[in-house]
């Protein structure tokens, strides 16, 4: 999904680092990572042996909400993050269907690295695909941002995209890379290759939960 616009100025095109570059997919309907459901290895993790205690949760780049809802119907209080209006339109709507606005459910639009006030605020953070989503030069900006947003001895629970491949959206990355990436910021509590990805992916994610150092 190599696409990229530009402004009323054709000299500055617009990146993934802008909110009308992802608006514009949502309301074109260009949007390719939406599986219409949950992905199936985080419904796969929450009802195994390992699953977690339920507490508060930053969903990040929750796009559509479907991995929200899923948390939230398993005792997490969710709060789903984007910059994208769409986005967040559609968690709300699907809150709000459920009745678990403003009390399981919550949502920022904003941009997920400038989240200062939510410093150590987060039992958990949730990871898919927004980390594929961002310039690859803002990664190890966001391992920090997400050591940031969790409370000590809080939990990344991530799945990835660990495809090595050059260009992007969606911007792959190499198990080992990812490994070296986060190590420095987390601890490895589990580490897998799931076998219930969904349709187009198998073989291509990796489920990992991580305790911030």
């Amino acid at each position: 999904m190599a696409v990229i616009f530009r402004t009323m100025n054709p000299s500055k095109p617009i990146t993934v680092d802008d909110v009308d570059f992802w608006e514009r997919l949502y309301q074109s309907g260009t949007t390719p990572w939406e599986l219409g459901r949950h992905a199936p290895p985080l419904e796969t993790f929450l009802k195994s042996r390992y699953t977690l205690q339920p507490g508060s949760m930053a969903v990040l780049g929750c796009g559509t909400g479907h991995d929200a809802m899923l948390f939230a119907n398993h005792g997490f209080q969710v709060t789903g993050i984007d910059f994208a209006p769409s986005a967040i339109q559609a968690t709300y709507d699907k809150f709000l269907k459920a009745g678990i606005s403003g009390t399981k459910g919550f949502l920022l639009q904003r941009d997920v690295f400038d989240m200062h006030e939510y410093t150590h605020y987060f039992d958990y953070v949730l990871e898919h695909n927004f980390f594929n989503s961002i310039d690859p030069s803002r990664r190890r900006t966001y391992a920090h941002v997400v050591q940031d947003l969790l409370k000590p001895g809080g939990k990344l629970i991530a799945l990835w995209w660990v495809v090595d491949r050059p260009g992007g959206p969606p911007f792959g990355i190499a198990r080992d890379s990812l490994f070296n990436m986060f190590s420095d910021f987390f601890t490895f509590d589990m580490v897998h290759a799931p076998a219930d990805s969904a349709p187009g992916f198998e073989n291509a994610e990796l489920f990992t939960l991580m305790t911030r150092r």
